[in-house]
C-alpha cells in the first residue's frame, strides 16, 4: 500500500512524541519504580573472579559447590568494574538510654533527605503511616553497624573510642539523642528502622536490670562491635591483624546466640510453655545486621584466606536463624554486607595494583560479593524448609550502598571517600595508628555530608539513607512492604 507524504510526516510526528514521552519518563524513573531484581550480586561493577594474595590459609576448607560461588564471579566484566552507577522526641528506658522515637526534621525517614537532597520527592514519604503499628518489638543480631552498646557496657572498647562518643554531639551529633556506645555519629540503620515502627530502640542486651519488663519493651538488641566468625585461639595463634578500636581478643557471633537462649529461657517466655513461647516470638521483627564487615577489615594483608571466612561466617549465621526460628520466629530480615572494600581502612591498607578506578579493594569486594552470594543461597535452602509459614528477607545492602555512591548528591552527599573523624587530611583523613578519638584527630563541620564516619563505619546521614533504600527502595527480597503485609495477614 502507498502511503502519501503528508501520512508519512503524520506518522514520524507521533512517533517523535512517542520516543520523547518514553525519554523522558525513563531519565526520571525513581527508586522505587526500578525492579530491585536487576540489582544482583552479578551486576555489581565490582566483580571480577575472587583472588587473593595471600597463603591460602585454610582455604582447601571450602566445599566445591561454595567455592563456585566464587569461580562464577569470573563471568562479570572486569574492565567496568571501577564504575558505580545508579539509578524530636526521645523516650528512654530504665536503664538512662535514649532511644528515638520521631525525628522528624532531624533525619527521621519521614522527613526529607539530608541537604542537597530536598528535590528526592520520590523520598519524602511518611513510612509510619504505612509502619506504625506492625510491630511492637524487633530483636536484633549483628556487629558494630548495628551494636547500640554492648561492647561499651562490656568494657571492650579502647579508652579513645569512649572519650570520642562523649564528645561526639558537640561535633555534629544529634543534641536530644544518647549515642550509648554507637560506632558512628548517631543514629545506625536498627535506630532508623525501629523509628519508622514509630517504637523505642531495643535496649541492649547487657542494660538489661533485674526488673526489666518484657511487655512494655520495645524489644532487645544482641548486637555486639567488633563481634567474629574467628575463634580466640585463631586470633591468637595467627596473629590476625590490627584490632582497631577494640580490646583483646573479640566475642564470637556464638555469644550472641547464648544471650538470646538466655534472654527467652529467664526473661520473655518465663512462666509460658513452649507454644506460647512460639507464639510470641512470632509476632516480633527479627533484624540480622550484617555479619563479617569486623572480620573482613582485620584480615587485610593476612595470609587468611577470603573464601574460608565467607564459609564460616555463612556458616554462623545459618547458626544464628537457626535458633531464631527453631524458637517461634517467623518475621526476619537479614542483612548482607557492604562494599567494604570501599571504606578508608580498606583503600589504606589495599596496594594501589589491586584497587579499582575508583581506589576501593578489588580482592575484598569480590570476597564480599561471594558471601553476599552465598547468603542467599543459604537463605533461599532456610525459605525452602520453612515454607509459608516463616518470611525470610536479604537486606541488599551492596547495591543499595552502591546506588547511593553512583548519585552522592541525590542523596545529600558531597564526600564519599574521607573519613569524617580522623586524621591526616588528604583522600582518605585516616591514620590507622591514630584512629577517631585518639589525639590529634578531629570530626568534620558537616558530618551529614560524608559517607564514611571514622575510616570503617558509617555517619548517621548513610545509615538514614541505607534505611530508606531497605524499607522503600526494593533493596529488600521480599520488600519490606510484602512482610508487613504477611503480618497483619498473619493475625499475630
Amino acid at each position: 500500500m502507498m502511503i502519501s507524504k503528508y501520512s508519512f510526516h503524520v506518522l514520524f510526528l507521533i512517533l517523535l512524541v512517542s520516543f520523547s514521552f518514553s525519554y523522558a519518563h525513563f531519565r526520571h524513573i525513581t527508586p522505587k519504580e526500578i525492579d530491585p531484581k536487576s540489582f544482583n550480586s552479578h551486576s555489581s561493577p565490582l566483580s571480577p573472579s575472587l583472588t587473593s594474595k595471600g597463603s591460602g590459609l585454610l582455604s582447601g576448607s571450602s566445599s566445591s559447590k561454595d567455592s563456585s560461588l566464587f569461580d562464577n564471579l569470573s563471568s562479570s566484566n572486569a574492565s567496568g568494574s571501577s564504575k558505580i552507577s545508579d539509578s524530636s522526641s526521645v523516650s528512654t528506658n530504665s536503664k538512662g538510654f535514649a532511644f528515638s522515637g520521631s525525628f522528624r526534621g532531624s533525619g527521621s525517614l519521614s522527613g526529607s533527605t539530608n541537604s542537597g537532597a530536598s528535590n528526592n520527592k520520590e523520598f519524602n514519604i511518611n513510612l509510619k503511616a504505612n509502619l506504625s503499628g506492625c510491630f511492637s518489638k524487633v530483636f536484633a543480631f549483628g556487629d558494630s553497624y548495628t551494636d547500640t552498646g554492648n561492647a561499651r557496657l562490656i568494657g571492650i572498647l579502647k579508652s579513645f573510642v569512649g572519650a570520642v562518643l562523649t564528645r561526639r554531639v558537640s561535633q555534629g551529633g544529634n543534641s536530644n539523642f544518647k549515642l550509648g556506645g554507637r560506632s558512628s555519629n548517631g543514629r545506625m540503620v536498627v535506630d532508623f528502622l525501629c523509628d519508622s515502627l514509630n517504637i523505642s530502640t531495643p535496649i541492649p542486651y547487657k542494660a538489661i536490670s533485674s526488673d526489666f519488663d518484657f511487655d512494655s519493651n520495645s524489644g532487645v538488641n544482641f548486637a555486639v562491635g567488633g563481634a567474629t566468625s574467628l575463634s580466640g585461639d585463631f586470633f591468637v595463634n595467627h596473629k590476625i591483624g590490627h584490632t582497631l578500636m577494640w580490646k583483646g581478643i573479640p566475642l564470637g557471633f556464638q555469644t550472641q546466640i547464648e544471650w538470646f537462649n538466655h534472654f527467652v529461657t529467664r526473661i520473655a517466655c518465663k512462666r509460658k510453655t513452649e507454644e506460647e513461647c512460639k507464639a510470641e516470638m512470632g509476632k516480633h521483627l527479627i533484624w540480622l545486621g550484617q555479619m563479617g564487615v569486623d572480620d573482613f577489615a582485620r584480615v587485610i594483608g593476612s595470609s587468611v584466606s577470603m573464601r574460608w571466612l565467607t564459609d564460616i561466617t555463612v556458616n554462623h549465621i545459618s547458626k544464628i536463624l537457626t535458633t531464631l526460628l527453631d524458637s517461634g520466629g517467623k518475621f526476619v530480615v537479614v542483612q548482607g554486607l557492604p562494599p567494604v572494600g570501599c571504606c578508608p581502612l580498606s583503600k589504606l591498607l589495599t596496594p594501589q595494583s589491586e584497587k579499582d578506578e575508583m581506589g576501593c579493594s578489588l580482592v575484598i569486594n569480590r570476597a564480599v560479593m561471594a558471601h553476599n552470594e552465598l547468603l542467599q543461597k543459604t537463605l533461599e535452602d532456610f525459605r525452602v524448609r520453612h515454607g509459608t509459614e516463616v518470611t525470610i528477607s536479604y537486606a541488599d545492602y551492596f547495591n543499595a550502598y552502591k546506588a547511593i555512591m553512583g548519585n552522592l548528591a541525590g542523596f545529600g552527599f558531597s564526600d564519599g571517600s574521607q573519613a569524617c573523624c580522623g586524621v591526616g587530611g588528604g583522600l582518605l583523613n585516616f591514620n590507622l595508628h591514630n584512629l577517631c578519638g585518639m589525639t590529634g584527630t578531629t570530626a568534620c563541620e558537616n558530618p551529614s555530608n560524608h559517607v564514611h564516619w571514622d575510616g570503617l563505619h558509617l555517619t548517621e546521614a548513610m545509615h538514614k539513607q541505607i534505611t530508606r533504600l531497605f524499607l522503600h527502595g526494593g533493596y529488600c527480597k521480599p520488600s519490606f512492604d510484602d512482610i508487613i503485609s504477611r503480618q497483619r495477614n498473619s493475625g499475630t
